[in-house]
């Protein structure tokens, strides 16, 4: 898989996200400085679903996440990144079950699924997989 655009600008304000406390000053100057990068590069050349997957991972609220999602999905899908897609995909059905929808949590994780078996990607699949039977089993 290719490294994208600002890979290591990305990486490392995620690396320092995950080291802040969330809600802190701290958390929420990072999680800006990674919307900016984000903004900064929408709908140019440089536009990469590794950027926005990394911000809506790191958007607390769950109903703003999955619009970011939905972004990076939607690039993913038209520059044909099909792991990032069901990476997306996986991380938006954990989000809607998180919302108590289950109905659309395995729309998604069954369309994760579905694109990850285009990928050669075993841990990726084998996380959705797993996600399908956890689901699956409390419905």
């Amino acid at each position: 898989m290719e490294t994208p655009p600002f890979y290591n600008e990305v990486h490392e304000l995620a690396l320092s996200l995950v080291n802040s406390q969330d809600q802190t000053k701290s958390y929420w100057r990072l999680y800006e400085k990674l919307r900016v990068v984000c903004e900064n590069h929408a709908g140019s050349k440089s536009d990469h679903p590794f950027q926005w997957e990394t911000l809506a991972d790191f958007t607390l609220d769950d109903v703003a996440a999955l619009e970011i999602y939905a972004k990076a999905l939607e690039i993913a899908e038209i520059l044909g990144l099909e792991q990032y897609s069901a990476s997306i995909q996986l991380a938006m059905a954990e989000r809607y079950l998180q919302l108590g929808k289950p109905d659309y949590a395995l729309k998604f994780a069954n369309s994760a699924n579905e694109t990850a078996k285009g990928t050669k990607d075993l841990d990726l699949r084998k996380e959705i997989s797993e996600f399908l039977l956890e689901i699956c089993r409390n419905m």
